[in-house]
């Protein structure tokens, strides 16, 4: 069932859900209409559906609410003709056979939805009373309104019943008032509300849900900025140590050699002997291996700030040199296992991963004191992953849901599986622990959606 909110109409109630179910106990004729003319205008300017039973326990006719809903609707006769909107009488909706079965005359409303989402409409609001039924069979009225209410929670309705006070006794009322969401009165056109245990329930736990929510934000909140000083410190080392190394490795490096050519300057200056010369060649030749060494620093430091290889090469080999660089410069052997030749992402994507990895291996390299590391790339590629299958009940009413388990412990993969899904089965859905979680009994399309991106479905 859709979650979308719909404008009642009525000032005191606001929006309600699809599936929204109340009545309503009014006083006077005039509080009868100041309840039903805006709750249909709104809905047949939502493009909705609209019936409107005229029962014979109320207090209106059906000139009359033709009448008022002219008034507030100059445009009335366009919704008639299109047939937006249906005015039916209590006998030919209740008793079309004659005689009453509650469950025949509930499976009508749903039907009567079917057609009318089958011709472009949004959904349907409808109202009736059923306050007739209490003096023939007190039982069957609850029953009727149980059984209504059963119906109408998932489907695209809004079902409200109307009771005249003056034709029903307290214990009528109560009894009603326990068979619907929420109640209503009009009386002198006066409003009030008065919310069923269920309601109550259900806005009780909406609100510690909401403060259990809130608790959580503050926590990934904080969380996040303990996550943020930590990479701030993390960058702030990591420039300190590139910083010292050029320090002290390439600023070493050019005073030693600005000082050999100082040298080698002063003996081509004078004349030199075989003794001279052959010393002389002896310090070019440091001079270069010096050279050398600046060049594989300074290639090596450039590599840290931003890998050559990740740009010509590719994630994988990338990774590859990475690992065989740790290993040469730290001791500690290094296990790589990866049996893809390449890896599809995209230039953001690979940097983030060779990124974590170069953080991984400076911490195993100063933290862990591990004389071997294992560097192993684990997918979640469809063929190699069951998707199981099942449906489960979920809120009031026993709402259905299909649930997709068996799937890998990987955020992103659950995010955009479920997006692909809701997608497929046009319908709204979730990430759940393990799996993704759909609305509706939705087997069929979710099984052939997953093998065709490659998975093995089962259930």
């Amino acid at each position: 069932m859709a979650t979308e909110l719909r404008n009642t109409g009525i000032s005191v109630v606001g929006d309600v859900p699809w599936g929204t179910h109340f009545c309503t106990f009014y006083e006077t004729k005039q509080d009868l209409l100041d309840i039903l003319v805006p709750f249909f205008k709104a809905g047949l300017e939502s493009k909705e559906f609209c019936l409107w039973i005229i029962s014979n326990s109320e207090l209106l006719t059906e000139q009359e609410a033709m009448s008022a809903l002219q008034k507030a609707l100059p445009d009335l006769d366009r919704h008639l003709s299109r047939g937006s909107l249906e005015l039916v009488e209590h006998d030919q909706w209740f008793l079309g056979e004659g005689t009453f079965d509650l469950y025949r005359v509930a499976q009508r409303f749903k039907e009567k939805l079917d057609a009318a989402l089958a011709k472009g409409y949004v959904g349907m609001r409808l109202n009736g009373s059923p306050a007739w039924l209490y003096e023939e069979n007190q039982k069957e009225l609850i029953t009727f309104e149980r059984e209504a209410d059963s119906v109408f929670h998932d489907l695209r309705l809004i079902a409200s019943c109307t009771y005249p006070i003056s034709e029903s006794g307290a214990d009528e009322l109560l009894d009603v008032a326990g068979t619907h969401q929420f109640v209503l009165t009009r009386r002198h056109g006066d409003w009030a509300v008065f919310e069923t245990p269920e309601l109550r329930q259900a806005k009780m736990e909406l609100k510690k849900l909401n403060e259990e929510l809130e608790q959580r934000v503050i926590e990934r909140t904080r969380e996040l900025r303990a996550l943020s000083e930590r990479l701030r410190s993390t960058r702030e080392e990591e420039g300190t140590r590139i910083a010292r190394e050029i320090h002290d490795q390439l600023g070493g490096a050019l005073t030693s050699l600005r000082w050999d050519l100082e040298e080698v300057g002063d003996v081509i200056s004078e004349p030199a002997d075989a003794a001279q010369l052959a010393a002389l060649r002896k310090k070019i030749k440091a001079m270069m291996t010096l050279t050398a060494t600046i060049l594989d620093t300074v290639r090596r430091v450039a590599s840290e700030l931003r890998p050559t290889a990740l740009d010509e090469l590719g994630l994988v080999e990338a990774i590859e040199w990475q690992v065989l660089q740790f290993e040469n410069r730290t001791g500690i052997a290094v296990q790589y296992e990866c049996a893809l030749e390449k890896v599809e992402l995209n230039s953001e994507q690979s940097t983030a991963v060779f990124r974590i990895l170069q953080e991984a291996l400076v911490n195993v390299h100063r933290h862990a004191r591990a004389n071997g590391v294992l560097v192993d790339y684990l997918d979640a590629i469809p063929a190699k992953i069951v998707a199981k299958l099942r449906l489960e009940k979920k809120g009031r009413g026993g709402k259905t849901v299909t649930v997709v388990a068996g799937l890998p412990q990987n955020g992103a993969f659950l995010k955009d599986l479920c997006q692909d899904l809701k997608r497929a089965c046009g319908t709204g859905g979730t990430v759940v622990d393990c799996g993704v979680e759909l609305q509706g009994d939705l087997r069929d399309r979710v099984r052939e959606s997953l093998l065709k991106k490659g998975f093995t479905v089962k259930g």
